[in-house]
């Protein structure tokens, strides 16, 4: 099931003995989990009848789950990334999940056993397929845009303030989808209007978000291409001396360069941007500025440019060229105002 069916469910006191937690979206599977601790758990006794366990074996997860709850109808166990779900071999996988498999023929009305994914299992897991036919999996994937909107919504409700579409495009695009950290910016957001207005604008968000590196590069390279070599080159210093590695940056480049040359392609051959944003799997605000982008710049051009990509990524890993050096050469063609 998805996430909202599961909260439904929740509602509708029909909790299962056994889950998988799955995808992504990590802030709404901490809340699921919370809301089935509000649930299941009275006031004053949650310590009592909530265990958290990481690193055990399918003995200690069996006995967690069958120890009686205190003074409430059910308890909650939840296991954090169990071995046998990833990818790598576990010490006594088998005989680990052989156990598992014969508890869960009849596990006990009195727990609700949580397995709880911070990645996703590994489908080709014996333990895997396991959950998947004895237990209620719920999926945590990324939100759909109807979806994004409706929780920021729901987000601003109780400070009091609103954001329009245009600004929630531009926010979810310079700070991406993950919502722990839009919360976060919502209320930098809220905080930042006070009490002089309601609604948050495109400005706003302009203003105050902190840009993921993801908005940053496609920044250098709308700088770049506009053929402004200074403040592209102190976007790439100023990333490098953050934390960002040349090999990175090259690597998202290269990734930038090429949705910008299927664009081309596309436009070229008479394809509507939407329709290219869903080939391509763009955030609507990046299928527009991308199309935006290339708009004056040849598919000849932008082609040949992407096979130097190729040709830069292949010679550093192949130790012919040293990383810097490799994107220091690429930001230079980009900006050379005279090759396009």
């Amino acid at each position: 099931m998805k996430w909202n069916d599961f909260f439904k469910a929740l509602s509708g006191e029909k909790i299962a003995p056994v889950y998988l937690f799955a995808g992504p979206e990590e802030y709404i599977k901490r809340e699921a989990l919370e809301a089935m601790r509000t649930k299941l758990l009275p006031p004053g006794l949650e310590t009592l009848n909530d265990t958290t366990l990481e690193g055990v074996t399918a003995r200690q997860i069996t006995d967690a789950a069958e120890t009686m709850p205190m003074m409430c109808a059910r308890r909650i166990v939840t296991v954090r990334d169990w071995a046998p779900l990833l990818q790598a071999k576990s010490k006594n996988e088998d005989a680990e999940v052989a156990w598992m498999q014969k508890w869960l023929e009849n596990p006990p009305d009195s727990c609700a056993l949580v397995f709880y994914m911070r990645s996703e299992p590994d489908g080709r897991k014996k333990m895997t397929g396991l959950l998947k036919k004895k237990a209620e999996v719920v999926s945590f994937d990324p939100l759909s845009d109807a979806e994004l909107a409706r929780w920021c919504a729901g987000r601003l409700k109780p400070l009091g303030k609103r954001i329009d579409a245009k600004a929630l495009s531009t926010l979810t695009y310079m700070a991406g989808r993950e919502l722990t950290r839009l919360s976060g910016e919502l209320d930098k957001l809220a905080a930042y209007l006070g009490d002089a207005r309601d609604v948050i604008t495109e400005g706003d968000v302009a203003d105050i978000v902190t840009p993921s590196l993801e908005y940053n590069i496609f920044e250098l390279l709308n700088d770049l291409l506009a053929g402004d070599m200074k403040k592209g080159q102190e976007t790439v210093n100023s990333l490098l001396q953050g934390g960002q590695n040349a090999v990175g940056l090259l690597a998202m480049l290269t990734r930038q360069i090429r949705q910008l040359t299927h664009m081309k392609c596309a436009l070229d051959d008479g394809k509507p941007v939407q329709a290219v944003q869903e080939q391509l799997k763009l955030h609507p605000y990046a299928a527009r500025q991308t199309a935006r982008q290339c708009a004056r710049l040849s598919s000849d051009w932008l082609t040949g440019l992407y096979e130097s990509c190729v040709a830069s990524d292949y010679a550093v890993k192949s130790g012919r060229l040293r990383d810097k050096d490799a994107l220091d050469a690429l930001v230079f063609k980009i900006g050379l105002a005279e090759a396009r």
